[in-house]
């Protein structure tokens, strides 16, 4: 079998691949006020999970992709189809710490989501803790737009950013750091 049809052959099957996605997508849009089935999306994690295993042109184990979400999964399976069907793109792991740091932001950014439909009232914290991921965006998107119609709706909060606390530097510290000599340390002292 020559390069060109092996190439052939997995993009029909990733097209396959493609065409359950968007099913699966199409009823998740049919079905908004059911939450995804946990064991459904462990289901989908697991499916995708085989095809990189299967696909992946470079070497790596199952091991490393267990903490990925589907959406990076999904992401991933697109980048393979498209390190395959452009040769002349060198076949390339991902980058394991924007991955981390992706999902880790995605997080971040779910708890604040989670927090304010609490606030708002649309349910308490543990009911809503257990919402699916694209419930919580709907209903947040759905929020966003109630906040921008009705102002007795809780606003949304300012999030700090990131803030480095400095240092309190005593005046022993100051003269050491601007090169003074130990005698005239000393002489500061007396």
């Amino acid at each position: 079998m020559d390069d060109k049809t092996a190439q052939g052959i997995l993009s029909a099957k990733l097209s396959k691949v493609r065409k359950i996605e968007d099913y699966a997508k199409d009823l998740i849009k049919s079905m908004p006020e059911k939450p995804i089935n946990a064991e459904l999306d462990k289901d989908l994690k697991q499916d995708y999970l085989d095809h990189i295993m299967k696909h992946k042109p470079y070497k790596e184990n199952r091991a490393q992709f267990k903490d990925w979400s589907t959406d990076s999964l999904k992401e991933e399976i697109e980048r393979i189809e498209k390190m395959l069907n452009d040769p002349s793109q060198k076949p390339t792991p991902p980058n394991w710490k924007k991955v981390k740091q992706i999902d880790q932001n995605k997080a971040l950014k779910l708890k604040r989501m989670r927090a304010e439909l609490v606030a708002a009232n649309y349910g308490n914290t543990r009911s809503v803790s257990r919402w699916h991921e694209s419930k919580i965006v709907e209903t947040y998107k759905r929020l966003e737009q109630l906040r921008a119609k009705d102002l007795t709706v809780p606003q949304k909060p300012v999030y700090p950013t990131m803030v480095v606390p400095q240092q309190t530097l005593s005046s022993k510290k100051l003269r050491s750091a601007s090169g003074l000599s130990i005698a005239s340390l000393n002489q500061a002292k007396r």
